[in-house]
């Protein structure tokens, strides 16, 4: 019983081992496992046709490698990075298209309405900067002579003002001294020469206002300073961004209601409002550069003549308190009853010495800060104003780009050459953003892929030429190998055998160039490899 229990292991060992060695034998050539199993189905070699196979060997060219596949493409999927409605489609399945190409429009309305709110904002940043270096230029440049005229001469007149105030109060004083004495001569003398020094200073403040008509006949003739006509036209272009942003708010709440905002009266009224403003700033703007008229000029003129005038009077009036002088040595008089009268009138002299005085500090300051120009804080204040200008300005410049990048990016354009194979959208649709609108085919590049059995696989090499021939064309498409799988693989099921899908092959890749788009995707094709060895 051992014995055979014995033989059959013996037996089964020797199957086992037979089977083993025969696998082997038989996975390393093909041929013979294909013959074996010709003879077991009762086919002769003679009498089996041959099947076709992936990669052979063709009997016409012993130094070739020949195999057959399908073109393929790179499929690219085209999505729209900002979401809205589609409007417009240049492009549907089967079209070929160009890089750039137009695929989609989608609505641009809204996107519109606020590029047209950025630009207002933009210009009036530009006339707000315009308007802040002309302002830091005008301070840098300091005060011109005629200016300093001017402000000369506003202190002369102060400073007459202020002897003619204190001489009425030394009158009044005088008056209410007299006033309160039964002798009064000596008091009526002092009154009297009170009043020729009354008269002495009208006569200095009609000639201080002759010195200020003077110099403002100078600056008229002189004309406006270019750096004046600088900050007027900054004023025009700072009110025309303020009368365009209003114009738009207008357009955008009520050409097109769909937007929705204010009401129209209030948006109505603020741009008559901003038009109003921007008239009266040109106004001011052409007045400056036309330069002074010939009325001007003549006014003037008429100011310096009145200020002369004004002289000659008040030196009558000195001629006419000198002449008074020697009366006042009169009789004795009393002004009993007018002494609250004399009191009152000295305590408002007062008064007007006291405001004449302060009127004289302002522009005694006024005329010191001209001469002196801006201070290095004012200098630095302005400049740190030029520089918060410059950051607006630059913000909305860069909102404005952004919205014009939008803009371009609602266009949908086509990134590669190709063929429309699917279309995922309609007119009307809202398209979401990233979310896929079309698949193109790369047909500027396409590739053939290929299986070469192992044995065969030394004659393949990267960068290899390849003859490429397809039944539409007579034309030879050369390429090259760009891949050879690292792993082996049984053929695919799609190959028509069974025998021949049980074969371990290695997908191989070659790369042909097609700028004419010749070659479509799943055209069969044949590949001839040329031996390298």
């Amino acid at each position: 019983m051992k014995q055979k229990v014995t033989v059959i292991v013996i037996v089964v060992a020797l199957i086992l081992g037979a089977t083993a060695v025969g696998w082997i034998y038989y996975r390393a050539n093909p041929d013979a496992w294909e013959a074996l199993v010709a003879d077991l189905n009762g086919e002769g070699t003679a009498s089996r046709p041959a099947s076709p196979r992936p990669a052979s060997r063709p009997s016409r060219a012993t130094g070739t490698l020949m195999a057959s596949g399908a073109i393929e493409t790179e499929d690219v999927t085209v999505a729209a990075e900002l979401g809205g409605r589609i409007v417009a489609l240049m492009a549907d399945e089967g079209d070929e298209v160009e890089v750039g190409s137009e695929l989609l429009q989608l609505d641009q309305r809204t996107l519109q309405a606020q590029r047209d709110g950025a630009a207002a904002n933009v210009a009036q940043a530009q006339a707000a900067l315009d308007g802040a270096q002309a302002q830091l230029a005008q301070a840098q440049a300091g005060a011109t002579d005629e200016e300093i005229a001017i402000a000369e001469a506003v202190v002369l007149s102060a400073q007459g003002q202020v002897d003619a105030v204190k001489a009425a109060l030394t009158q009044a004083e005088l008056t209410t001294d007299s006033a309160r004495t039964v002798e009064a001569s000596e008091s009526s003398v002092a009154a009297a020469e009170a009043g020729l020094a009354q008269a002495q200073g009208a006569v200095d403040l009609a000639q201080a206002n002759l010195a200020a008509a003077q110099a403002q006949l100078n600056s008229v003739l002189n004309g406006t300073r270019p750096q004046e006509i600088a900050a007027l036209q900054a004023m025009v272009n700072q009110a025309q961004s303020q009368y365009q942003l209003a114009e738009n708010i207008h357009f955008v709440e009520f050409v097109d209601p769909g937007i929705g905002g204010w009401p129209e009266e209030r948006a109505r009224w603020q741009a008559d409002t901003a038009k109003a403003a921007l008239d009266a700033a040109q106004a001011q703007l052409d007045l400056a550069q036309a330069g002074a008229s010939s009325s001007n000029i003549a006014a003037a003129r008429a100011g310096v003549a009145a200020a002369q005038a004004q002289v000659s009077m008040a030196e009558a009036g000195k001629a006419a308190a000198e002449a008074a002088l020697s009366p006042a040595q009169a009789a004795p008089q009393t002004i009993e009853d007018q002494v609250g009268v004399a009191e009152a009138g000295a305590a408002a002299a007062q008064a007007q010495v006291e405001m004449a005085e302060g009127q004289l500090a302002q522009a005694e300051a006024q005329l010191a800060q001209i001469k002196a120009g801006a201070t290095p804080e004012q200098i630095a204040a302005l400049e740190a104003q030029v520089g918060q200008a410059k950051a607006a300005l630059a913000a909305a410049e860069a909102g404005l780009k952004a919205l014009d990048i939008q803009i371009e990016q609602s266009t949908l354009t086509a990134p590669v050459s190709g063929v429309v194979v699917e279309r995922l959208l309609q007119v009307g649709e809202l398209a979401a953003p990233g979310a896929p609108l079309f698949t193109l085919a790369n047909l500027d590049e396409v590739t053939l892929t290929v299986y070469v059995p192992e044995a065969e696989l030394g004659r393949v090499s990267l960068g290899q030429p390849v003859e490429v021939t397809v039944d539409a064309y007579a034309d030879v498409f050369v390429g090259e190998v760009s891949h050879i799988a690292s792993q082996a693989e049984f053929t695919p099921k799609n190959v028509q055998t069974q025998a021949e899908r049980v074969h371990m092959v290695f997908a191989v890749k070659v790369r042909l160039a097609n700028p004419d788009h010749l070659l479509k995707p799943g055209m069969p094709a044949d590949a001839l490899f040329e031996d390298v060895n």
